[in-house]
């Protein structure tokens, strides 16, 4: 649910940009995978900061860097504001 007056807009995390902020709204494909990036606290709900787009990239959840390489398996939609 979006607050009245607030716009968010829902894309591929791959179209972040450096130092943008977003919140993730979904995560869908291989369970495994999903599971995995929730251990290391990438799930629904979760603020994050793109540091560095690219193959790997890395992301901010809160004090903790995480080192990903989006490619087929997940998809993480992320809205940002």
């Amino acid at each position: 649910m979006i607050a009245p007056g607030r716009c968010e807009t829902i894309v591929p995390i791959e179209l972040l940009r450096s130092n943008e902020n977003a919140s993730v709204v979904e995560l869908s494909g291989d369970e495994q995978q999903i599971h995995r990036l929730s251990e290391m606290g990438l799930r629904v709900g979760t603020v994050i900061r793109m540091v560095r787009p690219g193959a790997p990239c890395l992301l901010a959840l809160g004090s903790k860097r995480l080192s990903i390489r989006l490619g087929k398996d997940v998809d993480i939609l992320v809205a940002t504001p």
